[in-house]
């Protein structure tokens, strides 16, 4: 659980990068910072099978309006050259 709260969000960032592999390292480690000071899980960058991205990270927040705040730590680099946000919500029975 994060904050006292439940999950109710699960964030997946598809990016390209064209830069080197020690860069994307830095800005891992920079994303993994941010997230462990505004406690929202960071489930790690993953290689996307999907022909159209790179890679993709994966977090687990309470709202959008937390990830967006642990973001803004973090400035997008010029190497990620393309990016999409794709917000998946937990379905309350």
């Amino acid at each position: 659980m994060i904050r006292g709260k439940g999950i109710t969000l699960m964030i997946l960032l598809y990016f390209d990068w064209a830069g080197s592999r020690r860069e994307l390292k830095e800005w891992d480690s920079k994303i993994a910072d941010a997230c462990k000071e505004d406690d929202i899980k960071y489930l790690g960058l993953f290689g996307s099978i999907n022909e159209k991205w790179n890679y993709v990270s994966l977090f687990e927040a309470s709202s959008y309006d937390e990830f967006l705040e642990m973001a803004r730590k973090v400035p997008r680099r010029p190497f990620m050259t393309h990016y999409v946000t794709e917000l998946l919500l937990k379905v309350n029975w």
